[in-house]
């Protein structure tokens, strides 16, 4: 009997010993792993790089979208045809007119517009997929959603979101800017 109760007391105590080991295992196979977010860091520096390098700047991403964009009967008509509304930069009311234009804009239109420009962009495929990424049709749209149930300026809220995103304050800035200007 006392045998028995020494090889419960030793099994309880190997058992307890090893339960947190256990639920760390499950818990790190459950969330992202730190590559994949280190990686995602990488290729948003890699793409932050090659801009500059290239001297690729603001204005050259907003000019050379607006012009694509508007090559897009779709997105043309709804800039010539829109009503003059006062404009404000409060992120709930502006993300939701920036929400409004982009679905009209439509998914294929926006995201074909986007491949287009990046493709003439003198920067490597890994950069441009991940300029794609970050200025597709999808993440622009969970970003505004996110905006929507914001206060304050439209440019900073959207800059803040992309930079929770994983993207560098330099390129959320540029990204944020651009699709205000693109959307509003």
């Amino acid at each position: 009997m006392k045998k028995n109760y020494i090889h419960l007391i030793a099994l309880s105590t190997v058992i307890m010993a090893f339960l947190p080991v256990m639920g760390s295992v499950q818990a790190s196979e459950n969330s992202p792993s730190i590559d994949s977010l280190s990686e995602q860091n990488h290729e948003v520096k890699l793409l932050e790089n090659e801009l500059h390098e290239n001297m690729i700047l603001e204005f050259d991403i907003v000019t050379g979208l607006d012009e694509q964009l508007s090559s897009k009967p779709s997105y043309d008509e709804q800039t010539s045809h829109q009503p003059h509304e006062p404009e404000t930069k409060e992120a709930a009311y502006a993300a939701k007119q920036m929400i409004h234009k982009l679905q009209n804009t439509g998914v294929y239109t926006w995201n074909l517009s986007i491949e287009e420009y990046s493709s003439k962009l003198p920067i490597t495929s890994d950069s441009k997929r991940t300029f794609e990424k970050y200025f597709g049709y999808q993440f622009v749209m969970e970003m505004l959603n996110s905006a929507a149930d914001s206060k304050g300026d439209i440019t900073n809220t959207l800059s803040v979101e992309m930079q929770d995103e994983g993207m560098p304050s330099w390129l959320s800035g540029v990204a944020a800017r651009t699709l205000v200007f693109l959307l509003l």
